[in-house]
């Protein structure tokens, strides 16, 4: 394994290319560091997305759970290891019913928090925090009531520390996630600031579709701009 071969898998990544990414680690004569462990599992819950199968989609994120947690395994304290398991552990946990996504939350927040802690400048880690805590302020009383009398430990969350998330992240790097732009706007319209969130949405409508994230930013804000 070289650095050259780490920057052309991430390369691939950027360019879209998720399951060529993963073919090219997956290839690499010294797979099982840390540094291509969590690359293999950012590579195939990338691919996860790009599926509309259910079946498929469930196994990739599965197998992508499986390279997340050997990566943290072989080091705890590093930061791609720790974003990638929380954001894939929380999709994971999606898959195993509402009882286990309960119970999983404080570990992904832990891991989210870990990842953060190391690197606090990284954008990505930014808006898995701000989805973190918005997905979990908007939640209604009933399943409330339930993540209270499951988890051990509930985690705390507001619309105001998602935005803070949000925001920062938009800040040190514009542009560089369109789901941060529809999620600057529904925290916004969470908010009741409608122009703000009008802005936001605005951009996200109109983002250039390159990936599965990029068509749901586009499909969910245009719906929220018509209900404005």
């Amino acid at each position: 394994m070289s650095a050259e071969e780490l920057n052309l898998a991430d390369e691939l990544f950027e360019d879209i290319k998720y399951q060529e990414a993963f073919d090219l680690l997956n290839k690499l004569s010294e797979p099982n560091v840390v540094e291509v462990q969590w690359r293999l599992a950012r590579a195939m819950f990338f691919v996860s997305k790009q599926t509309t199968n259910s079946d498929e989609k469930a196994k990739f994120v599965r197998e992508a759970f499986e390279y997340a947690k050997k990566a943290v395994e072989l080091d705890a304290n590093n930061f791609g290891a720790n974003k990638w398991y929380g954001a894939i552990l929380s999709e994971k946990s999606n898959l195993d019913g509402i009882t286990e996504r309960i119970k999983q939350l404080e570990n992904v927040k832990k891991h989210f928090t870990i990842a953060k802690d190391i690197s606090p400048e990284d954008p990505g880690i930014l808006h898995m925090l701000g989805q973190f805590n918005f997905k979990l302020s908007e939640v209604n009383w009933v399943t409330r009531k339930l993540i209270n009398s499951v988890a051990s430990n509930p985690p705390k969350a507001s619309f105001e520390e998602a935005l803070e998330c949000f925001e920062k992240a938009e800040s040190l790097k514009p542009g560089f996630y369109s789901q941060n732009w529809l999620y600057l706007g529904k925290t916004f319209l969470a908010l009741k600031q409608k122009d703000k969130a009008s802005e936001w949405l605005e951009k996200a409508a109109t983002v250039e579709i390159r990936s599965e994230d990029d068509r749901v930013c586009r499909e969910e804000a245009s719906q929220a701009l018509k209900q404005l």
